[in-house]
């Protein structure tokens, strides 16, 4: 593995002689995969903590009519599927796409609930992380289901900053390009976004 476990928002802080016991005795898995490469797909059973020690990836939703929205996207170092891994279901009910050229390390289940369960430290990171996922899908739902498009583009901005990428600001949306480009007009026009050269920022 090319990243330091404790530079991980889960084991920061924890118990190393507690984390590498366990570890020593189930390491988890070592997977690349190059930008573009699915690394889990919706519907399918989720076994592991995704662990992004490189890179970025992007988590999309497609209903059975094929319409794709693209719920969330994450840099390195981050965690993946944790509010997952424990569920009833235990499936993904996303698809996890490759961004970039990325690591992951794959932590079996039971290892992940042995080393919780003997270190307070990396069990309240634990709760810190998904409750930090559900908030994050809880301001998603909202910009989605009850906000205006204009109303998303001005959220999205206010915690990304500029755009500078309209094609790929629409795929993170869930929008046409053409349908984001004539709300992004719309709000120039409105004096609440100004150009600046490729980029539109807020005024």
């Amino acid at each position: 593995m090319q990243c330091d476990i404790y530079d991980i928002p889960l084991f920061r802080g924890g118990d190393r002689k507690i984390i590498e016991n366990v570890l020593d005795g189930s390491p988890g898995k070592y997977s690349e995969y190059e930008k573009g490469e699915i690394i889990a797909m919706q519907g399918y059973a989720c076994r592991f903590l995704y662990v992004l020690c490189s890179g970025s990836v992007y988590a999309k939703m497609v209903s059975e009519e094929g319409k794709e929205f693209t719920l969330d996207a994450l840099s390195a170092p981050e965690v993946l599927a944790s509010s997952f891994i424990f569920s009833t279901e235990g499936i993904f009910p996303v698809t996890m796409i490759a961004s970039t050229d990325c690591e992951l390390w794959l932590l079996g289940k039971e290892s992940v609930m042995t080393i919780i369960r003997q270190d307070t430290a990396v069990l309240r990171n634990y709760l810190t992380v998904i409750s930090d996922h559900s908030m994050f899908l809880s301001r998603r739902l909202n910009e989605f289901a009850l906000q205006s498009l204009s109303s998303r583009i001005i959220s999205y901005m206010e915690h990304n900053g500029p755009i500078d990428n309209l094609q790929e600001t629409a795929f993170i949306l869930g929008v046409a390009r053409p349908s984001l480009s004539r709300a992004v007009s719309q709000l120039v026009a409105q004096g609440s976004l100004v150009k600046d050269g490729k980029a539109y920022r807020l005024k």
